[in-house]
């Protein structure tokens, strides 16, 4: 795994750069490959941003937060980024599983009905 860290606009910080790699300790329970991960820690007027681009294999996660405070927008960050993992990661264990898809829980619900709509056959023109 590779960090890359860019302040923008602000002095480094080691304080920072602790608090982000504490809370992006959440997101190694996923067993992700070696990654490349891009932190950027920028200031606009009152508003501290932090984006961050996550590059695995093929798959590419992005996540931006903005608040008034740099530590806040690191949890806003690292939790979009758990979100997103989490659905990649449910995406790929229910994938082409016939009961995990929507009409597989459409049937399960509700086994019994019938289609209420039966599409007329088209009529050749003579």
């Amino acid at each position: 795994m590779k960090l890359e860290y860019t302040f923008l606009h602000i002095d480094s910080s080691d304080a920072l750069v602790e608090h982000f790699e504490s809370r992006f300790g959440k997101l190694l329970k996923f067993e992700l490959k070696p990654m490349d991960v891009q932190v950027v820690f920028s200031m606009e007027r009152h508003e501290c941003m932090v984006d961050v681009n996550i590059l695995e294999g093929r798959r590419k996660f992005k996540a931006s937060g903005v608040s008034n405070d740099f530590y806040r927008s690191v949890d806003m960050v690292v939790n979009k980024l758990l979100r997103q993992m989490s659905k990649e990661r449910r995406k790929l264990r229910d994938h082409k599983n016939a009961d995990a898809s929507h009409n597989g829980k459409l049937n399960r619900l509700q086994p019994d009905l019938a289609p209420d709509y039966v599409r007329p056959a088209l009529r050749k023109a003579s």
